[in-house]
């Protein structure tokens, strides 16, 4: 298994086991993997950890199944505290790039670790990541329009706005080499 590191954050993909597992029990998942036991509390205003359960279920899990060669393109991935060796959040995207090169991603930090600029740290890592496949020409995501924390975080990873989408706003940020015509 490999993992992304970045100054403070390791970066895990969850092989299709390791996603059965969190979706059976954390506490169970966290204890086999030697992880400081985590007591992730998210945003409940936006519901993220309700997503993020329903999200593993129906799409993540079958999208790993289904993309046995390439399943770290569509798993979820844990942010964990170097540190602390502890999971803050986690993040995944949308797996292959689409018809138009792109792909999404999201992501979510613990409510105790917000404005401390891992999720921007996290998001930085992943991106440079998401760009190493030609395929990638831009990275998408959708922010709720009132969630001030998440869009900085892509402002700050050079993402600009994209307009209005039926869940707030869509941010983009394109290749490096790409010019956008």
């Amino acid at each position: 298994m490999f993992t992304l590191f970045s100054d403070r954050l390791q970066l895990i993909p969850l092989t299709l086991s390791d996603l059965r597992l969190l979706a059976e029990s954390r506490h169970e998942f966290e204890t086999t993997y030697g992880l400081a036991l985590s007591d992730l509390a998210l945003n409940p205003e936006y519901d993220f950890m309700d997503e993020f359960t329903e999200t593993l279920t129906s799409y993540v899990i079958p999208a790993v199944e289904a993309h046995p060669d390439a399943w770290f393109r569509y798993t979820s991935w844990l942010i964990v505290h170097r540190e602390r060796n502890l999971t803050i959040g986690g993040m995944g995207g949308t797996g292959a790039a689409d018809e138009n090169g792109q792909v999404m991603f999201g992501y979510f930090i613990d409510r105790k670790f917000e404005g401390q600029g891992f999720a921007s740290e996290a998001a930085g890592r992943y991106v440079r990541w998401l760009f190493e496949f030609d395929d990638v020409k831009a990275v998408i995501a959708d922010t709720p329009a009132e969630h001030q924390a998440s869009q900085k975080v892509l402002i700050r990873n050079g993402f600009e706005s994209a307009g209005p989408v039926e869940e707030g706003l869509r941010w983009i940020r394109y290749r490096p080499e790409t010019v956008q015509v």
